[in-house]
């Protein structure tokens, strides 16, 4: 069995996904690459705005106490991998599982299961991340390879998010992002993207696009924080939407100045 480090000592445990220990309560999610993790700070403070919402204590990892991460990524021996931390009450647990690397263009595929309604605003990532999930079984069931992105939409037919990701896409120079009401995490890649993306943004409340100039995929644990869509399928698997190569230039051009962007702010925790 896999051992995670709680409480400031290895234990056995199950970093997979989907796999959480009994009350587990928010969890984050970060790359570790050669050592060093990007806009950590951005993830524990969307962590701890959660755990003070639910009037639980931050330990060491989620107070984003250095020296104690760095205690943690050497007892795992975590270099390069994808690194989760979950809190509940009286405990954190920090795991690492493989780092495996996106495509370099996704496949989107909307889903028939519909993102639920938060716990609360804006939305916290907590555990089991149980609608998630079985947003993801749906895809796998579809038979969709490891280059695709199931799409989840709200109740009323709208976009909110992917099964793992964020997503952004540009419409008449404008970059539009789905509405806080949609559901969506308030994803850490999105809100970077926002803030260097140099273009005016709106957030709306429609069904998927079917004119986009680009689509973007964004998740903190993908290289440089996220890669560009090549095309959107509706539930049947039929297109519904497919870039061009100017697209997927504006798309990459916007995504460098992401990558650059967290670049700037990467942590050293080897």
């Amino acid at each position: 069995m896999t051992s995670v480090w709680r409480d400031g000592r290895l234990v056995p445990g199950d970093p997979t996904p989907g796999a959480f220990p009994p009350g587990a309560a928010l969890f984050e999610t970060v790359a570790i690459r050669a050592g060093r993790v990007e806009r950590l700070g951005d993830h524990l403070a969307r962590l701890r705005a959660g755990l003070a919402h639910l009037g639980l204590a931050a330990g060491p990892l989620a107070a984003g106490d250095h020296a104690a991460w760095r205690r943690a990524v050497a007892a795992l021996g975590a270099r390069d991998a994808i690194l989760r931390l979950v809190v509940g009450r009286g405990f954190e647990e920090l795991g690492a599982r493989a780092l495996l690397e996106g495509p370099p263009v996704f496949r989107l595929r909307t889903l028939a299961t519909r993102r639920d309604a938060p716990e609360w605003m804006p939305r916290p990532k907590s555990a089991p991340w149980a609608n998630s999930l079985a947003a993801t079984l749906e895809l796998r069931a579809l038979g969709e390879g490891p280059g695709a992105e199931g799409v989840q939409l709200d109740a009323r037919g709208n976009v909110s998010e992917a099964t793992r990701s964020s997503l952004a896409w540009v419409v008449d120079g404008v970059l539009r992002v789905p509405a806080a009401s949609t559901g969506r995490l308030p994803g850490t890649a999105l809100a970077q993207l926002r803030a260097v993306a140099d273009l005016p943004v709106e957030e709306v409340e429609t069904p998927p696009p079917a004119r986009a100039a680009a689509v973007i995929v964004l998740r903190s644990t993908l290289l440089g924080g996220g890669a560009p869509a090549g095309l959107w399928a509706d539930v049947s698997g039929a297109p519904r939407w497919e870039a061009d190569e100017p697209g997927l230039g504006l798309a990459r051009g916007l995504l460098r100045r992401l990558a650059d962007f967290r670049a700037q702010d990467a942590v050293s925790l080897a």
